[in-house]
């Protein structure tokens, strides 16, 4: 018997006194199974590419953003996202509720193309802001209860899942290239958008390697500008990768694991609370008085002061201050022990709290009789009303622990900011300032 032999056969006597069957079978791991949404979000992403480069590059580069580009591309977005995960957003009442509320924005931008500018710049960023939040709870199984845990989702949602999808979108374009159970012109279309893709690539770099290549090509193409389409072609194939992981990761992307709600015991020691909560209520109260005295009662001011002044200075601190209220309501809510002296506390700063923000609103009332309406004004106002609508859910928070305040308010807010835009603003003020002018002659 040669060597050969006799080293298959202690091959083949060892795998018969383990259990092992001849080949390396049990080696490899199982394939990977490619789904149809997977394959589908290709030209889909695709899409959202081509929408990104044509609407929004283009625009970026010629230097003429258009506010209705932008619209038209936020809303073919949210037509792919909702097509792809339509029974996750269908089974979520805050996923209907943000995703009308998107539209109504894109939608403003293009009823109003040419009026409230520092509305529309403020917008442009809070439609991609709101749809980032809307990617993230559709993925991440949130509840109003504990909305708090979208937050980190939604930073990495900018920085790290446009990244860690890439590996799934090469595996879906690989399966769709070696399936061969398809129709001969289903792959020949695959094979045309690859040969395309990978032409992009190469012809650009061979011109750059040869003059002569170069002449021949651009005279094979007179009047069309060659290099502008490589530049976009390259935008769309990178926007491509980031569109596909992004969105793949809201579906089949590992959880962040931050919807966890936490059960830990209460922190805040109801003497800790009584000390904090009573400072803070004893300096408000004293402030309250000068309000009644001064602003309410209209005893006076001191010597050299106008109310025109007196509200000028006074109404952004107060309002701030109303705002910290509010979180301190919701810190000492959510982490306080509960009990008559805690309740008795945080129902003191929601009455001084309410207190201030009417102190806030006369403030405002008077500059305005004195300046006029602009649209920081109208915006201050629209700010207060908001707040007087958190003060109320605080409230009923108070005697219904069940409802969830902050995903509430966040909710009220995005209402309360596409109210604003529909209102016009800029209409607005000026029907508000020749409505004042005509009431004084």
């Amino acid at each position: 018997m040669s060597n050969v032999d006799s080293g298959e056969s202690i091959f083949a006597d060892i795998e018969q006194s383990e259990g092992i069957k001849p080949g390396f079978e049990e080696l490899q791991k199982p394939k990977r199974v490619w789904s149809a949404k997977e394959k589908i979000l290709l030209p889909m992403s695709l899409i959202v590419a081509i929408l990104f480069d044509r609407l929004i590059i283009v625009s970026v580069l010629d230097w003429s953003i258009s506010r209705g580009d932008s619209a038209i591309f936020w809303l073919g977005y949210l037509v792919i996202f909702t097509a792809l995960y339509w029974q996750r957003i269908k089974s979520d009442k805050v996923l209907i509720y943000v995703t009308i509320c998107s539209i109504a924005l894109c939608v403003w931008n293009l009823i109003f193309p040419e009026y409230n500018y520092q509305y529309a710049a403020i917008t442009f960023l809070v439609i991609p802001s709101v749809l980032m939040a809307h990617a993230q709870w559709a993925a991440g199984n949130y509840n109003l209860k504990n909305p708090a845990g979208i937050v980190p989702a939604w930073f990495l949602g900018w920085i790290i899942k446009p990244f860690t999808g890439i590996h799934a979108m090469l595996g879906s374009a690989s399966a769709l290239v070696s399936e061969e159970n398809r129709p001969a012109a289903a792959r020949a279309v695959v094979g045309t958008a690859f040969a395309a893709a990978l032409l992009i690539i190469i012809i650009p770099l061979l011109m750059g390697a040869d003059m002569v290549f170069n002449h021949y090509v651009m005279e094979l193409f007179s009047g069309w500008n060659f290099w502008r389409f490589a530049l976009h072609s390259s935008f769309v194939v990178i926007a491509f990768g980031l569109f596909y992981s992004f969105i793949w990761n809201v579906g089949f992307g590992k959880k962040d694991g931050f919807d966890i709600v936490s059960e830990e015991k209460k922190s805040i020691d109801n003497i800790i609370s009584a000390i904090v909560l009573g400072s803070v209520i004893a300096v408000y109260v004293l402030f309250c008085l000068v309000q009644f005295t001064y602003l309410f009662a209209r005893a006076g001011l001191p010597y050299g002061m106008t109310y025109a002044e007196y509200a000028r200075e006074g109404f952004a601190q107060t309002v701030m201050v109303c705002a910290i209220n509010l979180l301190l309501f919701g810190v000492f809510i959510w982490k306080g022990q509960n009990g008559k002296v805690l309740n008795g506390l945080l129902g003191g700063l929601l009455a001084l709290t309410t207190i201030m923000l009417f102190s806030g609103g006369v403030r405002l009332n008077l500059y305005i009789d004195t300046f006029g309406m602009t649209w920081l004004r109208l915006l201050s106002a629209w700010f207060i009303l908001y707040l007087v609508m958190v003060i109320v859910l605080c409230v009923v928070r108070m005697f219904r622990k069940a409802v969830p305040v902050v995903g509430l308010s966040a909710m009220v807010l995005l209402a309360w900011y596409v109210v604003l835009g529909y209102l016009n603003p800029d209409g607005f003020t000026t029907w508000f300032n020749y409505s004042v002018m005509a009431v004084g002659y």
